[in-house]
């Protein structure tokens, strides 16, 4: 696990700048992120509990990706992207419940500020019931495996194989360091590193947009 100090005294609040008047996220253009520092950036994502800030240009990226297909976000926290996008937020919302709630305010981090119009469905569940061509997860932690112990996650993640099974496409948007030990990497994808692309990680790595077609993509029947 990576470990970074950060010095709230010589670093700047972003907050108002990003946060509409009731506390929620802002989709704001690429060029507003770009005139902000990783520290910054971490900071707010710290204090906030958010992960990654989605951008104009992201919604429209993903929105020409989706090209009209039913599609739904998955680990969708605090829904803001979904809504942008104009499609079902999903989130198994455990951070709300003990005792994971507890656990993480122990730790002096707030937990994740789920969004009202985010439905309380695990992931794997989501895909079944919703039965999405398109599967969108932004900064999603994958299921842990004892047999993959190094690659960490959670018991609660997400079995993104399973994903994989259910859709005709999955999306992740996230960072190569923290996303690094995901076990589908071996699957066929295709990866980009736009410049719209940003997120609270400050490791010196690149955040991505990654495509995995799934098992029920046209061009993969027989």
């Amino acid at each position: 696990m990576d470990a970074f100090v950060l010095d709230p005294a010589n670093t700047r609040d972003i907050s108002g700048q990003v946060l509409d008047a009731n506390g929620r996220l802002r989709i704001l253009p690429a060029a507003y992120w770009a005139s902000t520092i990783p520290q910054e950036r971490a900071m707010f994502g710290y204090r906030h509990g958010i992960y990654s800030f989605p951008t104009i240009e992201l919604v429209d990226h993903l929105q020409a990706l989706i090209g009209g297909r039913k599609a739904i976000e998955i680990g969708a926290g605090n829904g803001v992207l979904a809504e942008a996008l104009g499609i079902t937020a999903t989130d198994s919302r455990q951070q709300e419940r003990e005792p994971w709630r507890t656990q993480i305010l122990a730790l002096g981090q707030p937990v994740v500020p789920y969004g009202p119009n985010v439905l309380e469905c695990h992931a794997t569940r989501a895909v079944r019931l919703h039965k999405p061509a398109v599967v969108i997860g932004c900064w999603v932690t994958h299921k842990y495996r004892r047999s993959r112990h190094y690659a960490g996650g959670y018991e609660g993640g997400i079995d993104e194989r399973e994903v994989l099974r259910e859709c005709e496409e999955y999306v992740i948007v996230g960072n190569e360091r923290v996303h690094q030990h995901k076990e589908i990497w071996d699957q066929p994808h295709t990866i980009s590193y736009p410049s719209f692309v940003f997120s609270r990680a400050q490791n010196g790595t690149r955040d991505f947009i990654a495509v995995w077609p799934g098992r029920k993509a046209s061009w993969l029947r027989p």
